[in-house]
């Protein structure tokens, strides 16, 4: 018998299948951009790789509840509580090296704005702590906003309405995520310069011996090859002058030039640790030219670095001294065989006396050289 009564009594199909599966899930704008990007073999941008972290993660909270409303609440809560926090702790987390700019040392500092820019080290922690206001406030407005619906779909909204947000966040700062991940880099690769400590500075033309050199006299191990440019970057050593204090040995890329915006980046390292390096400068020549430049060459730009640093006191070395004495009166050396390593040792403290009063003596210097061979350079002589 067919069911009579009015029109309104019958059940809509569209709310019982609501009943049976919940509301229709919805993704958002910044998943299907992953999705794309992966479709398309392209790999994730740093946003796209931080918005799926934290968007995977609110996926799989687990919520109780005595009514599905109350479930549904409480669901919505903890996607979007797990998401800013998530975002929040890494956008922390890029900051956090940076807290306080003035306790990088002088080499850092100015190694960052060499590389990044003036101010944009400082402007890009401005934007990410503004963000992470802004994150917080987005969070808030949808907390205090949710136990007041009573409708799952509004819940679902309010979730689907952050998640919008925080992309957009997201997207808008990942350029300074970017340059302070770069920033973060330069700091853990490069050396920090004490200022407190006194510091020689190795400079001169690429495959001079400067690296051998550095890896005689101090505790660095830098890398020593037979061809120019094998310092790609500054590196720092230390020896002992008596027992404190010790005495920072810088390696640096070889020099070219000493000015203009042609310089490769490693010069550019080179010069600012001449800069920042409150010390002796030691400019090591090869007399013999198998660096690939004559004397002629080193010493013109030896006489360009004088005139720019007329504050620092130089030590002219020349190296490979076991291959060619030149008639000059400079210090003659040679990392190969050690010879002359002692005399410099000896300069070394004599200029630093007069530089820095009351250091103590220098520590007896072992008999002998190490035997000469493809190691002998990277091995100290100090006892």
């Amino acid at each position: 018998m067919p069911r009579t009564g009015p029109p309104h009594s019958h059940p809509d199909p569209e709310r019982l299948l609501r009943r049976r599966r919940g509301p229709p899930r919805k993704r958002g704008p910044p998943r299907r951009e992953a999705d794309q990007a992966r479709r398309e073999g392209r790999p994730l941008s740093l946003g796209q790789e931080l918005l799926e972290i934290a968007f995977h993660r609110a996926s799989t909270v687990s919520v109780g509840g005595k009514t599905p409303l109350a479930r549904a609440r409480h669901l919505a809560l903890r996607k979007i509580g797990r998401t800013s926090g998530i975002l929040l702790r890494h956008l922390r987390q890029r900051t956090q090296p940076f807290r306080v700019l003035s306790d990088l040392s002088p080499f850092t500092r100015s190694l960052l704005k060499e590389r990044l820019g003036e101010g944009t080290l400082e402007r890009s922690l401005s934007r990410l702590r503004v963000a992470q206001e802004r994150m917080i406030s987005f969070r808030t407005e949808e907390e205090r906003r949710i136990p007041g619906l009573t409708e799952r779909d509004a819940m679902a909204d309010a979730v689907r309405r952050f998640y919008g947000r925080a992309a957009s966040l997201i997207r808008e700062v990942e350029p300074d995520l970017l340059r302070l991940d770069e920033a973060a880099r330069l700091l853990k690769d490069r050396p920090a310069l004490e200022g407190s400590l006194p510091a020689v500075v190795v400079t001169g033309f690429p495959n001079v011996g400067k690296s051998s050199l550095v890896g005689r006299l101090s505790s660095a191990r830098p890398r020593v090859g037979p061809y120019p440019f094998t310092t790609v970057a500054v590196s720092l050593g230390h020896m002992t002058l008596g027992t404190e204090p010790k005495l920072q040995v810088v390696d640096t890329p070889g020099l070219l030039h000493d000015a203009g915006d042609t310089r490769h980046s490693a010069e550019r390292e080179a010069l600012l640790a001449m800069e920042a390096g409150q010390g002796l400068v030691l400019f090591l020549l090869d007399p013999t030219g198998s660096c690939g430049w004559p004397l002629s060459r080193q010493e013109e730009l030896l006489g360009r670095l004088r005139a720019r640093f007329p504050d620092r006191r130089f030590l002219e070395v020349e190296n490979k001294a076991d291959l060619l004495r030149s008639p000059s009166s400079r210090l003659k050396i040679s990392c190969l065989t050690g010879e002359g390593l002692e005399d410099l040792l000896r300069t070394m403290e004599d200029a630093f006396r007069e530089m820095h009063p009351g250091l103590p003596d220098l520590p007896p210097i072992r008999e002998g050289v190490d035997e000469p061979g493809e190691d002998a350079p990277r091995r100290g002589i100090r006892g």
